[in-house]
Order: C-alpha cells, then structure tokens, then sequence
C-alpha cells in the first residue's frame, strides 16, 4: 500500500505532465493559427497584386489600340491631303516620283501604326511578367498555409514525449518510494536456505 507522501508525489507528477502536455498544445494551436493567418494575408495580397496587374495590361492594350486607330486616322488624313495637293498643281498620282512619294508616306504611317502596337504590348507584357509572379506568390503562401496545418506532427510528438517522461518519473518516484531492491541489493543473507551454498568444516588430525 502506499504511503500518503508517495501518493502526493505521484499526483504532482501527474499534474505536471498534464499542464506540459496542455501548454505545448495551446502553444502548437496559437503557433499554426499565427502561421495560418499570416500565409492567408500574404495570399491575398498576392491575389490582388496579380489582379492589379491584369488590369493594367489589359489597359496598355486597349491604349496601343486607340493609339493606332487615331494614328491611321491622322495618316489617313495626311495621305489625302497629299494627294489633294498633288492633284491641285495637276501632278499624275498613278505613276513616277508622285506615286513613289504616296507609298513612302504610307508605309512611314504603317511603320508608326505597327511601332505603337509594339510598344504597347512590351508594356502590357511586364505588368502580365509581374502577375505571374504574384500569382506564384499567393501560391506560395498557400502552400505555407497548407504546411502550417501540417506541423501538428512535431507538436503531438512532443506532448508525446512529455507524456512518456511523466510516466517514467512517476515510476521512478514509485520505486523510490516503496524501496523496490534490486538485484544490486541482494545479498546471500536474504537467499532463500535452498539457494545458499552450505559451510563444509573440515578437521585433521595427525
């Protein structure tokens, strides 16, 4: 049976396992919830980053194309001017330096119209670079999310340690307490009598 003070230290041991073994889940649970939260912002952050930048690439695509539109329009205008002016001084516009004249301006206007539609889409195509990359961010941050949920392993392993070290301590408190020998401890004086090794005397006599 055993005595009060062994029951008081197992008790204590006990409770001091419980309170390790709570603390660390109530520090795991904070921890992954921190974790969480934060791969959930910077998630969303990302999203929207990467909407943003769709947007603006959409937009510098719709301005390379009212750029063009009003750059043939001007073109068209100068063509026709030209070939008003050429017409008022009697000049052939079918034929000869006229006709060359009217071709080079018009493809200087084409090359312009084309230049403008290239710049616009090397700029739409930085902002969709920099989508990408935020697209691949909130990615990321997903995926951390995901891990933080998944670290539950490290901390049940270590309620299970606790858990392990308070059962050996109490069995080791409960031993000590109740002063279990061991086989150090024993001594031919505590054999039993079929075990001892009986004393021979002999005696001589010359």
């Amino acid at each position: 049976m055993c005595e009060p003070s062994t029951v008081a230290v197992l008790a204590v041991t006990a409770i001091s396992t419980a309170v390790s073994m709570y603390g660390q889940k109530v520090a795991a649970d904070k921890q992954e919830s921190a974790q969480k939260a934060a791969a959930a912002y910077n998630a969303q952050i990302a999203e929207n980053e990467a909407a943003t930048q769709e947007q603006l690439a959409r937009a510098e695509t719709a301005a390379g194309i009212a750029e063009r539109e009003r750059q043939q329009r001007d073109a068209a205008r100068k063509m026709a001017d030209m070939r008003a002016t050429m017409g008022a001084s009697g000049f052939t516009l079918d034929s000869g330096a006229n006709l060359s004249l009217l071709a080079e301006a018009a493809a200087e206007h084409q090359h312009d119209s084309q230049s403008i539609m290239n710049d616009a889409q090397q700029r739409a195509w930085r902002h969709q670079t920099a989508q990408t990359d935020a697209l691949n961010k909130r990615n990321a941050a997903l995926y951390q999310g995901e891990q933080a949920g998944n670290d539950g392993g490290a901390a049940a392993l270590g309620m299970a340690g606790s858990l392990l070290g308070g059962i050996a301590s109490g069995i080791g408190q409960y031993a000590k307490a109740s002063g279990t020998r061991t086989p150090a401890n024993v001594s031919a004086a505590t054999l039993p009598g079929a075990f001892r090794t009986p004393s021979l005397k002999f005696s001589w006599n010359p």
